[in-house]
């Protein structure tokens, strides 16, 4: 399953050999060293996503920052987007360089590759004083002794752990610097060569799919709407009607309602990235618009099927809703790769 936030991360300690070099062209060679490491080893593929951020050396404040840079693959001009040096800027006050790479890659499930828009994220820091700090994060549990719904999945971990393992090693190795795994998240514990393996405990103790990742991108979505908004219950016990919604042909999440609840919203399918929650905040936008109108959670998902959408929200799949049995397992359908 993916999540929208880290399951686990490690960092590693550098120095720079020549602390006066640019800051910006060390950052990003950095970045793309780590970036062809997991390449190299199947675990991240085509186009990636950078956030860019220029600190000042004397009080920290943002100089530059560039969101959702679109990096084109290793050898495909990646470099030069990862470079942006604007002409205005005074480099002398640049005091901190920060570049987050979201990588696309492939879980194995069964021998199958499945692809995952967000299933890395290389976070590099480099300070003028030529220190610097490499951090991988990554938010599947394929390497996993047990999903995040508490469920044993030993062929899953064996066929993923070794290649985590693996990347783990040549990144302490590029980097020469002692890794250091994170603190132990709501998900899992990060170790020196993947993770902890989990308890065989009661599955529903160990739920925490349902327990947090849930409630935290719910709470994110809802947060999108002002506060004074009409909506609908955004939790349901009984079976959903649900429709898919795509984004250039992709399915980014599903669209769902619950007339005897009182309920309908939006599940983003994590496994598509970011865009599954940009596609959100329009979709509960309108389903907000429709409650004001007095629509019924149902006549509210049959009209928005017919809204033809824009490029941030998608539009609904056509064809007749399906059901879910819950609206759990739709949610549990949401992250699956």
């Amino acid at each position: 399953m993916i999540t929208t936030m880290p399951v686990g991360s490690w960092s590693w300690e550098t120095k720079a050999q020549s602390p006066g070099e640019d800051l910006v062209v060390r950052c990003a060679r950095q970045v793309l060293d780590v970036w062809a490491v997991l390449l190299s080893l199947r675990l991240a593929e085509g186009a990636a996503q950078a956030d860019i951020t220029i600190g000042a050396k004397d009080d920290g404040a943002v100089l530059w920052q560039a969101k959702r840079v679109h990096v084109p693959p290793l050898g495909m001009g990646a470099e030069r987007e990862l470079m942006p040096i604007p002409a205005w800027l005074d480099q002398d006050r640049a005091g901190v360089v920060t570049i987050d790479l979201g990588t696309p890659g492939t879980c194995l499930r069964d021998g199958e590759a499945r692809l995952v828009q967000k299933l890395f994220e290389i976070s590099v820091d480099a300070w003028a004083s030529g220190a610097g700090t490499v951090t991988l994060r990554t938010f599947s549990d394929a390497w996993m002794s047990h999903d995040l719904r508490g469920h044993r999945q030993p062929e899953v971990q064996c066929e993923n752990a070794p290649r985590l393992a693996a990347a783990l090693a040549a990144i302490t190795r590029l980097t020469e610097a002692e890794i250091v795994p994170a603190d132990p998240t709501s998900y899992g514990v990060p170790t020196e060569n993947g993770f902890e393996d989990l308890p065989d405990e009661d599955p529903d103790l160990l739920d925490s799919w349902y327990m947090f990742e849930v409630p935290r991108r719910t709470e994110w979505l809802q947060g999108k709407i002002p506060p004074n908004a009409q909506r609908y219950e955004a939790q349901a016990e009984s079976a959903v009607e649900f429709f898919e919604v795509a984004v250039d042909g992709h399915v980014v999440g599903y669209l769902w309602a619950a007339d005897d609840e009182g309920a309908a919203g939006y599940e983003p399918r994590t496994p598509a990235g970011d865009v599954a929650l940009d596609a959100g905040e329009e979709w509960l936008a309108r389903l907000s618009e429709a409650k004001q109108r007095g629509l019924s959670p149902s006549e509210a998902l049959r009209e928005l099927a017919t809204w033809p959408g824009n490029s941030r929200s998608g539009a609904v799949v056509p064809g007749l809703p399906r059901e879910a049995p819950t609206l759990e397992d739709l949610q549990e359908l949401s992250g699956r790769e």
